[in-house]
């Protein structure tokens, strides 16, 4: 089980209840989901049930998502500063999800990069079979570069429907899905079809 990572600036730690207050005020801030504005989570107990999910990852597949701090000062952050998440989250069958979600004060900085790096790297060696996979819509530059940035690879580019099922359905908008392997045709078509 993986309990803390390291890198130059940042310092990443599982995510647990006492971190519900800073993750619902990234998490609730409709600037972090300016390309999915469904996503925003409109309640502390949503932050709270997010996290309760990413506990349960942690303890049944030895990694999840986790509480990205800074390190030391920088530029108007103060040493310590919660400036989001990194991490993975299983899916619904045997792949990761790798995910990041910052405050728009943490924008810019390379931070993104520099977490969603360690934590590829810690769903690789939590469990070295399961492939990570991305996902990320084609109208979110700052997040595409981010994976392009990383050990993935661009394994699929598309829309799954022509029009939305629902007010919250993203699978007619264009969007790309990154691995760091080849994926199966059944495991990239189950990505594919995630809204």
């Amino acid at each position: 089980m993986i309990d803390e990572l390291r890198t130059e600036r940042l310092l990443l730690r599982p995510l647990t209840l006492d971190h519900v207050d800073d993750y619902f005020r990234v998490c609730g801030d409709p600037r972090t989901w300016e390309h999915v504005p469904s996503g925003r989570h409109t309640s502390r107990g949503e932050s709270a049930r997010a996290i309760e999910h990413s506990i349960a990852s942690r303890r049944r597949y030895g990694f999840g998502h986790c509480a990205v701090v800074l390190r030391r000062p920088e530029a108007g952050l103060a040493a310590g500063s919660f400036l989001g998440s990194a991490g993975a989250a299983m899916l619904g069958f045997d792949a990761w999800n790798l995910g990041y979600r910052f405050a728009p004060e943490a924008w810019g900085r390379g931070f993104a990069t520099e977490a969603a790096g360690i934590a590829l790297a810690a769903a690789r060696s939590a469990r070295p079979e399961t492939p990570v996979t991305a996902r990320v819509l084609a109208s979110n530059p700052g997040s595409v570069r981010v994976l392009e940035r990383l050990d993935l690879e661009l394994v699929w580019r598309g829309t799954s429907s022509e029009a939305p099922a629902g007010p919250d359905d993203t699978t007619h908008l264009e969007r790309l899905v990154f691995a760091d392997r080849p994926l199966s045709d059944e495991t990239l078509d189950a990505v594919i079809a995630l809204d």
